[in-house]
């Protein structure tokens, strides 16, 4: 091995993720979408946006966070606080925007965690901050499967 450290494993997993998500947006979406978009938030730091989506005619524009959490190896206490981290850290994105309306803000998860309640009480804390949660392991219909169900009262 030379002097150079390796890059854990987790991280490099992550960055492949973080690219492809990217990828998969400019390929697919529809109107313009930048990666990487620089922005000032408030008190003048700086930082990146993963993906904005803006559409010709539409004053709607998208905010997507791209993060490889891994919910199944956190203690309850710690999925609270990182969801409490990430939404803060996607509203200081959206506050940095504020010029715009129609802001919609959401992330994107590699995978789900592997416990139902886990799942549900994530997207609920999100949620209630007015951040759509992705999960790229969930297909469109699953989705619609599992919503049908919590609207019927039946766990899917």
């Amino acid at each position: 091995m030379s002097g150079r450290s390796r890059e854990p494993e987790r991280l490099r997993e992550g960055k492949a993720f973080h690219k492809k998500v990217q990828a998969d947006w400019v390929a697919e979406a529809e109107g313009d979408v930048r990666t990487e978009m620089t922005v000032r938030k408030e008190g003048g730091r700086g930082g990146r946006l993963d993906v904005f989506v803006s559409q010709e005619g539409s004053e709607v524009r998208g905010i997507v966070e791209i993060k490889h959490s891994d919910w199944d190896k956190m203690t309850p206490q710690a999925v609270r606080r990182n969801v409490r981290r990430q939404a803060r850290q996607i509203w200081r994105y959206v506050e940095s925007q504020s010029t715009l309306d129609g802001i919609c803000p959401g992330i994107i998860f590699p995978k789900r965690p592997s416990d139902r309640e886990r799942l549900e009480l994530i997207e609920e804390l999100f949620g209630e901050e007015a951040i759509s949660v992705v999960w790229e392991d969930e297909s469109a219909a699953e989705v619609k499967a599992r919503s049908k169900a919590a609207r019927d009262g039946v766990r899917a």
